[in-house]
């Protein structure tokens, strides 16, 4: 019976780490991994059937009128301008201004300012949290606002969504607009068409974040609806939402590598049970 025991203590050994690996998370913003609320956990659950992209090299031979989503990208973009070209959209969610080294690449006027942007038009008795007002087409969405929570702006571009004209930027994050804080509209989406192809930058990628997408923000919930309806590849080559400690890694890897999973359970259960017959051998 004693053998028969630690069998089994190895075979729920086992389950345990394929458990554990499943629900493995982290606390870093924007990680796909992240269930908190700054984790983008539940738009990565929406985008369950989309296509990921590891390598900027795998979209040499992509086809024109496809779309790259980039959220709080890095700082390389090696190999991206060429997907533009082929006349392809890229949409990028950056607030920190890494996304403009690759809109300077792409001889594009866009540019991201990472200062605090505040609007009377506030959610929540916030005045970092507002909707911004669509003026122009935002994926065949048909919203007429958005919520933004704390973005930059941006300068350049065909304005898509922009504050109300009560808004200014925060210099000394009082969150009064004094005197020499100027209160104008600041634009929050921007796109611009680079030869065949079109860049799409959002001054915002908390827009993607769990807690922006609860039903209380509805509007948000359908543009992302429709971007998901788009042809999309979700970019995992330069952005945060691949972050994240201890097992996650390992998951990145076992996504890209479905059948490296397989190996990996197969590999332990025959360990688990040359384990096993060998104690009953003993």
């Amino acid at each position: 019976m004693k053998k028969r025991v630690i069998i089994a203590l190895l075979l729920l050994l086992v389950a345990g780490l394929i458990v554990t690996a499943q629900f493995a998370t982290t606390d870093d913003e924007y990680s796909r991994y992240n269930i908190n609320w700054n984790g983008t956990s539940d738009f990565f659950g929406l985008a369950a059937d989309e296509k990921f992209v590891y390598s900027y090299d795998d979209l040499r031979s992509a086809e024109s009128g496809g779309t790259l989503l980039i959220i709080a990208p890095g700082t390389d973009f090696t190999g991206l301008a060429d997907y533009i070209y082929q006349g392809n959209t890229v949409i990028i969610a950056d607030q920190s201004g890494n996304a403009n080294i690759f809109l300077e690449q792409i001889a594009s006027s866009i540019r991201v300012h990472n200062e605090q942007v505040r609007s009377t038009s506030m959610e929540y008795k916030d005045m970092g949290i507002f909707r911004g007002t669509v003026v122009g087409d935002l994926f065949g969405s048909n919203v007429t606002t958005l919520t933004f929570n704390y973005p930059g702006y941006l300068t350049g571009g065909d304005i898509i969504a922009a504050t109300s004209y009560l808004s200014w930027i925060d210099t000394n994050a009082n969150n009064i607009p004094d005197s020499n804080e100027s209160l104008k509209v600041y634009s929050l989406i921007a796109s611009e068409n680079i030869g065949n192809g079109r860049v799409i930058v959002i001054a915002d990628p908390s827009v993607f974040i769990n807690s922006m997408l609860v039903r209380t923000n509805t509007e948000n919930m359908q543009v992302i609806n429709a971007l998901l309806e788009e042809d999309l590849i979700i970019d995992q080559t330069n952005s945060a939402t691949t972050s994240g400690g201890g097992l996650c890694p390992l998951l990145q890897t076992m996504h890209r590598y479905p059948a490296l999973g397989t190996i990996l359970i197969t590999i332990l259960f025959i360990l688990a049970a040359v384990i096993g017959i060998r104690r009953l051998h003993q």
